[in-house]
């Protein structure tokens, strides 16, 4: 049995996703909820979950304010959020789990299987969500990038660019290092979006911060600092030349 715990502020919301559990997770049981990030430390201190659900915002302390109180965690979390654009682009960079609130039975169910099958330990993804959290007011330092084998903590700024492999992103680093991740390219796309990545061509993802040169062509061609040609396609050629007008 999924040994769970239950942190929000919102009486109905700790009702829905408790009645869902029962419902459609029979393998969770749950064995403590708390309405405030102060009762909900307090539980932690006193039991060991094995899963948290855990609302980001509640007055007199967000979730995030808990995590820091706490100091390390043993257990898988998944955060439940309304809203708050910053805090999921900081979770999707750690390679953490959310749900949107009114929690739907798919998304919940998928999100509990996830938990159960994670193996990696999740002090390192908290730690990294920690730090770039911290840093809200300007670019994300770190991201978590799921491989088969667990995961690798990779600075963005040595991310040269991605390749979509099928249902994998192949990640080229400073240096040529390169990890295939398990996670479309699509989803990086929109991850990265507002640091400097820009989407040339169907299959690359490239950092315009290693761009080179460009050479021209019907779409064109770009050079990486890792010497990698990659095309650009027609339709993504003026997206290219607003990102570098003077």
């Amino acid at each position: 049995m999924t040994r769970t715990i239950l942190i929000d502020d919102e009486t109905n919301t700790r009702e829905a996703l408790r009645g869902l559990l029962l419902h459609y997770c029979p393998d969770v049981t749950i064995i403590g909820e708390a309405a405030s990030a102060e009762a909900g430390l307090q539980l932690l201190r006193e039991q060991t979950p094995d899963l948290l659900f855990l609302d980001v915002e509640m007055p007199l302390g967000s979730g995030f304010d808990l995590l820091d109180m706490l100091g390390t965690a043993s257990f898988d979390i998944i955060f439940t959020t309304a809203h708050d654009r910053y805090a999921l682009r900081a979770i999707k960079f750690c390679a953490l789990d959310y749900l949107l609130k009114p929690v739907g039975v798919a998304e919940l169910r998928e999100a509990v299987a996830k938990a159960q099958r994670q193996q990696a330990p999740v002090a390192t993804q908290l730690h990294t969500f920690q730090e770039n959290l911290r840093e809200r007011n300007g670019p994300a330092g770190k991201v978590v990038l799921p491989t088969m084998q667990g995961f690798e903590v990779v600075d963005v700024a040595r991310v040269v660019r991605c390749q979509a492999d099928d249902n994998y992103t192949l990640f080229v680093l400073e240096g040529k290092e390169k990890i295939l991740v398990s996670r479309t390219l699509k989803e990086y796309e929109e991850l990265f979006s507002d640091y400097g990545f820009i989407r040339v061509h169907q299959s690359h993802l490239i950092n315009a911060a290693h761009v080179k040169r460009y050479i021209k062509g019907s779409g064109g061609y770009v050079q990486l600092s890792d010497d990698s040609i990659i095309e650009v396609s027609r339709r993504k050629k003026d997206e290219l030349m607003k990102r570098f007008q003077a």
